[in-house]
């Protein structure tokens, strides 16, 4: 009679969830034969069942005979081999004395088959502190030790340093594998008696397995705390000028969860329960994602990245997994909770990201939301939020209404303007104001400015310019404008314009230039962000516009408005041709600052009125072009990072044109672009934004900026900032020689406003050729002339009417009279054919629905944070 035990763990794998179970079969009672079989299953989640289904299995036969199998642990590691992420299970056998301990690393492989990686054999029993990394390499530690080994190295190594207390084994963008931990501070090691070491009797210490290096951790973690974190994980780490800055989140012996930036505390959340071990970070669809935290005796917790306050808690886990199960682009967490079914591990489960998506087998055993008080802000700001949408729809149904009204009324007034114009008599129409109306037409609105409704402005609002300042690239002028911080929540729809002194020029005195917005945060490179409003305003009419009483919903998404925008300005430029100017020796201009008054302006100015005011004076000569006087010194200077580099990244924005290409490897890794950036194209890290690579070996008209973002092994996207193409084409011919034969590489549209705005152009010069080509088809003149002359020349009559007497004229003029009647009939009478008319219509259509969808995008595109 034979009796079974079994073990069983699961990762999360590409989406998928890895189960494996090793069946150990005892052959006879009373007898020390046994066999284990290892069962593993590659499952899916379907959204549409909700459940997790097999897509495929394979088992193997590990061992038969007297020892003892267990999993030991299992993970995903880099194969040095082939650069792919691969899983991997560590496996153990021993013998009922536990006299010594055989370990076996096998590697899972997507046709289903079990790859035996490597063997090593301890005197000693490793516990759960196994860590699996690229190699594969294994991990571990025991008394005070840290010991590795792996298929490479073919024998077991250890650290050549003491750590009591590990608190990260891991990997580090730029160093390899790390281990970070706390040892006891011996006084005669430190010179300085007043050193943190010292001073707490306890150093944070880092060792890199590649360098074979001992490192100051402090970078990552005080000395006063290595003391008392249990867990930490590493969220970003960047090298700047030679030194390693860091954010990290740890968990302490308090049970605190606290975030570091280069080694100094900046927030602390106190966590729900107590034992921390394990910090996992999950990037969902809100804002940056969440921590998760997992303690002892199966309870686990979220906290968000933003707000750094506990989101959800759960008991009772089994365990936890975090991968894109869902396959929607974003990261979910699948809890599996304990229970007494031991058929079935997939019995009870949670897959979620606290957001949009949440499904569950059992709602009643998930503790989706703990009564933390500040997840009952969350609450109450959501049910707010919610309140805000319902009142902004009411709204604008109600505005709808009003402006179906007024339409109606005006379309009543000028068919009465009409009639009355036809029948010679005067007609009172209503202004444009009254009705609430506002002209298409520029001028209009300049003339409504002019006539002092906003020639305090200056006065009214509050100072938005920080600085003006002025560049000169290649044969362009770039004069920018730098806003503060409540010009983001006070104007929209920001331009410059720049004006002549009139004794100069006595033509129209604006110059012709192109304005764009650029977003300046840590990086002025950031991508585009939407303007802050929670729901789409509808077009108010000025009649609306100047009705009183608030929204309910005003002060939350004021107060919304306020956080999103805390610490974010902008640069406002405008760039135009140098050489036209350069005719006149000195030229000094105006710098006009264009905006719309925001909603959320405090102001006694309403909401929708234009303004515009003189925010400086700037003047150029060309002495001061000749001595490079407005050269950007980051072209001569790569690693400045001072406000004046940043504006020079500005200017050279402002004269580039972006290119993003999505390069796509199927088989081969592609590896990191930066070291061929830096290496062949002998580029240089910019200094204000060191993710930023710098090209300038042929003077500023040569000048390219790129940056390299990996999505993947096999992914990733190159974006180029240049204003030459031939030397882009040269930069991509290059890059096609390293790259794979087999690599894809692709052009992404970015849909900037420039480039909508070109293309609106043409699809209304299309719309227009196509309406012109269709009235010339469908009438054909030719014809109805060709045949109105026949009739003409065969119908009218030979005589003239001098040669005839009174009665023979009368006839004559009547004949010529009902002749003309007939022509003119038959000129008004022509048909056209109705397949003809039918696919002329049919191609008109088509090309407006071109026209409308471009000019949807552009009118989406324009917004104050939109990219250039």
């Amino acid at each position: 009679m034979s009796s079974d035990s079994y073990q069983e763990k699961i990762i999360a794998f590409n989406g998928e969830v890895l189960y494996f179970r090793l069946t150990i079969t005892r052959l006879t009672d009373g007898e020390t034969d046994r066999t284990s079989e290892l069962l593993f299953r590659r499952m899916a989640f379907k959204e549409i069942t909700g459940r997790f289904e097999t897509k495929s299995e394979g088992k193997a036969s590990i061992n038969r005979g007297t020892s003892n199998m267990e999993i030991m642990c299992c993970s995903t590691a880099t194969d040095a081999r082939t650069g792919m992420l691969v899983p991997c299970i560590l496996l153990k056998q021993y013998k009922k004395k536990r006299s010594s301990f055989r370990y076996a690393l096998l590697i899972v492989h997507s046709s289903n088959n079990l790859e035996p990686h490597m063997e090593f054999k301890l005197q000693y029993e490793l516990k759960d502190n196994v860590t699996l990394l690229k190699g594969p390499t294994v991990l571990w530690s025991n008394e005070e030790t840290v010991y590795f080994t792996s298929l490479k190295i073919g024998k077991v190594l250890s650290v050549p340093i003491q750590l009591p207390s590990v608190q990260l084994i891991g990997e580090l963008q730029g160093k390899g594998i790390v281990i970070l931990g706390a040892r006891k501070c011996m006084a005669e090691e430190h010179g300085d008696a007043q050193s943190d070491q010292v001073v707490w009797g306890n150093e944070f210490v880092g060792y890199c397995l590649e360098t074979e290096k001992t490192f100051n951790a402090a970078q990552f973690l005080p000395h006063a705390y290595s003391s008392v974190v249990t867990c930490m994980f590493i969220d970003t780490a960047e090298e700047l000028d030679n030194q390693l800055m860091a954010t990290v989140v740890a968990a302490t012996t308090k049970n605190q969860l606290i975030w570091f930036e280069g080694g100094i505390p900046k927030d602390v959340c106190q966590l729900p329960f107590e034992g921390p071990q394990k910090i996992e970070k999950a990037t969902t669809g809100r804002e940056d994602g969440l921590f998760i935290v997992t303690f002892d005796c199966g309870y686990v917790c979220s906290v968000w990245k933003e707000g750094w306050k506990v989101a959800s808690s759960w008991q009772g886990i089994q365990s936890l997994h975090i991968d894109d199960f869902v396959h929607c682009g974003t990261d979910q967490v699948l809890l599996l909770f304990e229970t007494s079914n031991t058929e079935d591990i997939f019995k009870n489960y949670t897959v979620t990201d606290l957001f949009e998506i949440t499904y569950s087998s059992n709602v009643e055993k998930c503790e989706d939301v703990n009564d933390d008080s500040a997840v009952q802000d969350n609450r109450l700001l959501t049910v707010q939020a919610l309140e805000a949408r319902l009142q902004s729809g009411l709204a604008s149904l109600q505005e709808l209404q009003q402006q179906l009204e007024v339409k109606d009324r005006v379309l009543s007034q000028s068919s009465m303007a009409l009639t009355s114009l036809i029948q010679g008599k005067e007609c009172a129409l209503s202004k444009a104001e009254e009705e609430g109306l506002v002209s298409l037409w520029e001028e209009e609105t300049c003339a409504e400015i002019s006539n002092g409704e906003v020639l305090s402005v200056a006065k009214d609002l509050p100072e938005f310019v920080e600085k003006v300042w002025q560049r000169v690239v290649d044969d362009s002028w770039v004069v920018g404008v730098k806003l503060t911080e409540s010009a983001c929540l006070s104007l929209d729809d920001v331009s410059l314009s720049l004006l002549m002194d009139q004794d100069i020029c006595t033509a129209p005195a604006v110059i012709q230039s192109q304005s764009n917005v650029l977003q300046f945060s840590k990086s002025p490179f950031s991508g585009s962000f939407p303007q802050c409003q929670t729901e789409p305003l509808a077009k108010k009419t000025r009649l609306a516009s100047e009705k009183s009483g608030g929204d309910s919903g005003t002060s939350y998404i004021e107060k919304s408005c306020s956080e999103f925008h805390r610490s974010q300005t902008q640069t406002v430029t405008t760039v135009t041709d140098l050489s036209p100017l350069l005719a006149f020796s000195n030229l000094n201009c105006s710098v006009m600052l264009h905006a719309t008054i925001n909603t959320f302006h405090k102001g006694s100015l309403r909401a929708g009125l234009p303004v515009v005011f003189q925010c400086s004076r700037v003047s150029l000569n060309l002495e001061d072009i000749s001595l490079g006087k407005y050269y950007p010194k980051l072209l001569n200077n790569s690693k400045l990072a001072t406000e004046d580099a940043s504006e020079d990244v500005f200017a050279l924005i402002a004269v580039s044109r972006k290119w993003s290409f999505q390069i796509h490897s199927h088989n081969h890794t592609l590896g990191d672009l930066n070291e061929w950036l830096l290496g062949q194209m002998q580029c240089q890290r910019v200094g204000v934004n060191p993710d930023y690579l710098l090209l300038n070996n042929q003077g500023a008209s040569g000048v390219i900026l790129f940056n390299w973002k990996i999505k993947s092994a096999f992914e990733g996207t190159l974006h180029i900032k240049c204003s030459n193409q031939a030397i882009l084409l040269k930069c991509l011919h290059s890059l096609s020689g390293i790259l794979p034969p087999s690599c894809e590489i692709k052009y992404l549209k970015l849909g900037r406003k420039k480039d909508l705005a070109d293309s609106l152009a043409s699809a209304l010069e299309k719309e227009l050729l196509m309406l012109r080509d269709s009235i010339s088809s469908l009438v054909n003149k030719t014809d109805t002339d060709f045949t109105m002359r026949v009739r003409t020349e065969n119908l009218r009559p030979t005589s003239t009417a001098s040669s005839l007497d009174a009665k023979a004229q009368l006839q004559h003029y009547r004949e010529e009279f009902a002749l003309d009647q007939e022509l003119s009939s038959l000129g008004m009478s022509s048909e056209v054919d109705g397949g003809v008319c039918k696919q002329v219509i049919k191609n008109l259509s088509a090309v407006q629905i071109d026209v409308d969808r471009v000019a949807w995008e552009l009118c989406k595109s324009y917004s104050l944070f939109m990219d250039p």
